[in-house]
């Protein structure tokens, strides 16, 4: 049995990626050290699951791949930007997501069923879909820098979600790489 760190996400359209990226360049200081995401790497993480042993891997995708077929495709569209856990101690760097239909909560509370039965141990918070643009290790001018980020205009996007990924994550010291192990795709009605 080997582990490897794993998550599940929702792939976000290149054209958002890179507007993302476009949209950092006058926030981004160099005196700063914050871990930008990739654009490539640039996600909604759906479950982070953890060490995860590699000989289940075909087993359990077979269960997640029927949760995520039993469900429609739906619309996501991209809010402002946030902070976690708050302004006064940032550490993650975000920007919201928000459903337009009731498609992703039903869909969510099913997948956790299964990870659960499958033996995962779930984050317990509640589910607030939201792309991660940085992790934040320390900032120079805290309240400048804030101020930029939060106050960023965030185009409105509308994107279709019809796929869910399963990644595998590989810390390095210049952050996560990660490698795609399975993809599911949602009902798109047809055949």
């Amino acid at each position: 049995m080997s582990e490897i760190r794993t998550f599940l996400a929702l792939p976000i359209p290149e054209q958002i990626k890179g507007y993302f990226k476009n949209m950092l360049v006058p926030i981004v200081d160099r005196q700063d050290k914050i871990n930008w995401v990739k654009p490539e790497n640039i996600h909604i993480t759906l479950n982070y699951l953890g060490e995860t042993d590699s000989d289940k891997i075909e087993e359990h995708a077979l269960r997640i791949e029927s949760v995520v077929n039993a469900f429609p495709t739906f619309q996501l569209g991209t809010t402002d930007t946030g902070i976690y856990p708050h302004a006064n101690a940032p550490r993650v760097l975000w920007v919201g997501s928000m459903p337009y239909d009731l498609t992703l909560n039903a869909f969510k509370q099913k997948l956790d069923k299964e990870l659960l039965q499958l033996g995962y141990t779930l984050d317990n918070r509640p589910f607030q879909p939201h792309i991660t643009l940085a992790r934040v290790k320390t900032i120079s001018r805290k309240s400048t820098f804030i101020h930029k980020f939060l106050s960023a205009e965030v185009r409105e996007f509308n994107f279709e979600v019809d796929t869910v990924v399963w990644m595998k994550s590989t810390l390095t010291p210049v952050g996560a790489e990660y490698e795609e192990l399975k993809s599911f795709k949602f009902n798109s009605g047809g055949q």
